[in-house]
């Protein structure tokens, strides 16, 4: 009872990291934040593995109980009475209880033993007991036909009503012993399961590749896309303050846009904010990425939120 209690808890544990790691490989996409996907993405296959040990183990592990049991005899109960059988079927056949004398013979039947006192006349009597059976067969069916056909030019003899078959057939009246029926709407619900199904999957490909793919955007009524960030730092950076870790991130996720940006710096703002002014202004899916590009740094000991965008893009 316990060894079941941890085991479910174990696949459990295990299913729910595997649910939630896939969910934040899909989210983590979809933010434009390849850091962070790509350890969800790690972090999926270690759990993936683990399951997978896991039931192997469970499996192996019944396997050698298995082969234990077998080397052990833990088996041989089971096959007692298949060998308590033995020496009836032995009997049967004629041979010997005892001994291994007949184990490499044939079977054979006891009446075909030669003896003195044996009478070999089975086979004889048994055909001609047949023989009598079928001629008594064959007297019945035809006074049987001869009953039922015209006889001397006379009308045909009726059989009694409990003997005629009734109109319907014979299924008539008992609707419980009539073949089934498909059911006409089966096919009708099967395939709009399926249809449904791919329609979920359809839209969830689509929605995916609507927030990942790189797609052109449309013009901005804007000059410039001012993005304030806010900047946090853990221990010693090297630096005085973040304002060269912002330089260095503006530089990188720059080229994260396409077009790039070709324009633009940082203004500090003061409290450990900063405005990143981008010329030309960002679209739709340029903002996206570079949001992204922004909150996913991989610069050390720092880390970056955007608190602002305008214009926020359409």
């Amino acid at each position: 009872m316990r060894g079941s209690f941890l085991r479910a808890v174990t696949y459990l544990g295990l299913a729910a990291v595997v649910f939630w790691t896939a969910a934040y490989v899909v989210i983590y996409l979809a933010r434009w934040e390849w850091q962070r996907a790509l350890m969800a993405g790690e972090l999926l296959l270690v759990a993936l593995v683990v399951l997978l040990a896991v039931a192997g183990a469970r499996r192996l592990a019944r396997m050698e109980r298995r082969l234990s049991d077998l080397i052990e005899g833990t088996g041989r109960p089971a096959a007692a009475p298949r060998l308590a059988a033995v020496p009836l079927q032995r009997a049967a056949y004629g041979e010997p209880s005892g001994g291994t004398a007949g184990k490499d013979a044939a079977p054979r039947f006891r009446w075909l033993e030669p003896g003195e006192d044996a009478y070999r006349v089975f086979i004889p009597v048994l055909l001609g007991a047949g023989i009598i059976v079928s001629g008594i067969a064959a007297l019945v069916e035809r006074l049987a036909t001869a009953l039922v056909r015209t006889g001397h030019g006379s009308a045909a003899v009726r059989l009694p009503d409990a003997l005629t078959p009734p109109s319907g057939g014979v299924l008539a009246g008992a609707p419980d012993l009539a073949p089934l029926r498909p059911d006409p709407k089966a096919w009708l619900r099967a395939t709009a399961a399926v249809l449904a199904a791919l329609a979920v999957a359809w839209l969830a490909v689509d929605e995916l590749a609507e927030r990942t793919q790189d797609r052109a955007d449309r013009p901005v009524a804007a000059a410039a896309s001012t993005v304030v960030i806010e900047a946090d730092t853990r221990g010693s950076t090297g630096a005085a303050t973040p304002d060269p870790l912002v330089t260095r991130l503006w530089e990188y996720c720059r080229g994260s846009t396409r077009p790039y940006v070709e324009g633009g710096g940082t203004v500090p703002l003061g409290g450990g904010r900063y405005a990143l002014v981008v010329r030309p202004a960002l679209g739709e899916h340029a903002l996206r990425r570079m949001r992204g590009c922004l909150e996913d740094a991989v610069v050390d000991r720092a880390r970056f939120r955007v608190v602002s965008v305008s214009p926020a893009g359409s």
